[in-house]
């Protein structure tokens, strides 16, 4: 997930972008955790797309600020619905504040899509393996990018086009309750074989299980996840704050991922 500065426009001058403004309006309001809320967006310009891992630039009448936010929901489903879905973590910065203090169902603001963490797997060919690791909030975009997979894995399977594509999903947050997602991921690592996901607390102790652990992602544990799945090459996608990314990114590297395969998106 993008946490820009005051000027998001200025930041993402030089990075891909549609030229697509849409019109969307706010459907839904949930609460993800104590500090994350998401909400669900109806697209009204039905040319309005966006890749797996991309975010959009938020438009928010009234605030001078523009977001900046990864998506959380994959392509499909706007395909199917013409909805998006966005996790924002609370923060002062405006677009972030306005949407845990001010936005309410029925509330209009606009979107364009952009970015260049982009998975986008050709669906006549099987997929590549997927390392997904994320920090925080960083799970937004790794989030739409797994479900992107399966999709693309379905149909794949359901034109008998065979394929022994694994992911793994490293997912770390300070506490249990910050981990958003945790129970649809838990279902999808349960109905399907080929998903590995293991869940990292880093500064609340919880009595581990088999799915959470205490502290931090570290390199042995990368390593023992890949060995267990067989999985020795393929794709590496890495969402979170900056430390994290660069540890990460020497981890996958020491793991024997070529720097070609590794894809970063930074907070900003």
């Amino acid at each position: 997930m993008l946490n820009h500065g005051s000027s998001q426009v200025h930041t993402t001058a030089s990075i891909n972008k549609q030229e697509i403004i849409s019109e969307a309006l706010v459907k839904e309001i949930s609460k993800l955790s104590a500090t994350v809320k998401l909400l669900k967006l109806e697209i009204k310009d039905d040319k309005f797309s966006f890749k797996a891992g991309q975010w959009v630039d938020m438009f928010i009448p009234g605030v001078p600020v523009v977001g900046g936010f990864s998506i959380c929901s994959p392509p499909h489903l706007l395909q199917a619905s013409r909805m998006l879905h966005l996790a924002i973590k609370y923060s002062n910065h405006p677009p972030a504040h306005w949407a845990h203090t001010q936005c309410k169902v029925g509330d209009s603001l606009h979107l364009r899509a952009g970015g260049k963490f982009v998975y986008d797997p050709d669906p006549v060919t099987p997929c590549s393996d997927l390392v997904l690791i994320a920090g925080g909030v960083g799970i937004n975009p790794l989030f739409c990018i797994l479900h992107h997979f399966l999709h693309v894995h379905n149909l794949q399977r359901d034109s008998n086009l065979k394929g022994t594509s694994k992911v793994v999903l490293l997912y770390s947050a300070q506490s249990p309750d910050e981990l958003i997602f945790l129970n649809e991921l838990l279902l999808l690592s349960e109905n399907y074989d080929n998903v590995t996901i293991k869940f990292f607390s880093t500064k609340e102790r919880v009595k581990e299980d088999h799915f959470i652990t205490n502290g931090r992602i570290h390199y042995q544990v990368l390593e023992s996840i890949l060995k267990d799945t067989g999985l020795t090459k393929g794709q590496v996608y890495i969402c979170g704050p900056l430390s994290f990314i660069e540890t990460m990114q020497v981890y996958s590297k020491d793991a024997g991922f070529s720097k070609d395969c590794i894809f970063i998106e930074r907070w900003w």
